[in-house]
């Protein structure tokens, strides 16, 4: 028991050495304390949420070109010629120039297509007057024993003719004409009709139906029409 007390006796000087030699330390040392802000100055709290913003950089400023003086030398001097060498261009008549090419020839034009002579124009057709005419008339077909009068006589109405075509027998009782049927204008005497003609010095197609045999039958025509001998009466 008494060694124990002797130790613990012994701990608690050593304890009690430390802390006077701690305090002591504190106090003998030079202790340098911060310095406080002055009372001038206030300082702004920073919020955590406040942006800072970014410090724009400096503007990039352009290197000035100096300008050489006019009694500067330029840095380089052309190389002189070596001898036996011309220069390049006569610095009296300058660059030589380049030989112009000569002109091509113009091509040769072609002649003028000469004008076609302008056609004369036709006549116009001209409207005969109405009024009666006569006229030659032929005709062919059938068994060549009918005939009918030449010169006949012919109506112009609105300028177109109508002939009166008299055969030499009273045994045709009725003609066709583009399939168009005329019957006699006359009731005694040799068969007359009065016929449309469509056109002059050609041969126009007609039929004649003749009872002169024993049953009626139809025989076929052409009537030519001679404007040459066409007269106005």
């Amino acid at each position: 028991m008494k060694y124990m007390k002797k130790q613990i006796l012994t701990l608690l000087a050593a304890l009690a050495m430390l802390l006077l030699a701690g305090c002591g330390g504190d106090q003998g040392g030079d202790v340098q304390k911060p310095d406080a802000p002055a009372p001038s100055e206030e300082v702004t709290p920073v919020r955590p949420d406040a942006v800072v913003p970014e410090a724009e950089p400096p503007a990039e400023t352009q290197p000035e070109v100096q300008e050489p003086a006019d009694n500067q030398q330029p840095d380089s001097e052309p190389a002189e010629t070596q001898a036996g060498e011309s220069p390049e261009t006569d610095p009296v008549s300058g660059p030589e120039a380049e030989p112009v090419p000569d002109p091509e020839p113009a091509p040769e034009l072609e002649p003028a297509p000469e004008p076609e002579p302008e056609s004369e124009p036709e006549p116009a057709e001209t409207v005969p007057e109405d009024g009666t005419y006569i006229a030659s008339v032929t005709l062919e077909g059938g068994s060549g024993r009918a005939t009918v009068q030449s010169p006949t006589v012919l109506r112009c109405e609105d300028g177109k003719f109508y002939a009166t075509i008299v055969w030499s027998s009273p045994n045709f009782d009725y003609m066709k004409v583009d399939g168009e049927k005329y019957l006699p204008t006359n009731t005694e005497g040799n068969s007359t009709f009065e016929l449309p003609v469509a056109a002059f010095d050609q041969k126009l197609d007609v039929i004649a139906d003749t009872v002169a045999m024993s049953e009626p039958h139809e025989v076929e025509y052409t009537l030519f029409f001679d404007s040459a001998t066409l007269q106005k009466q």
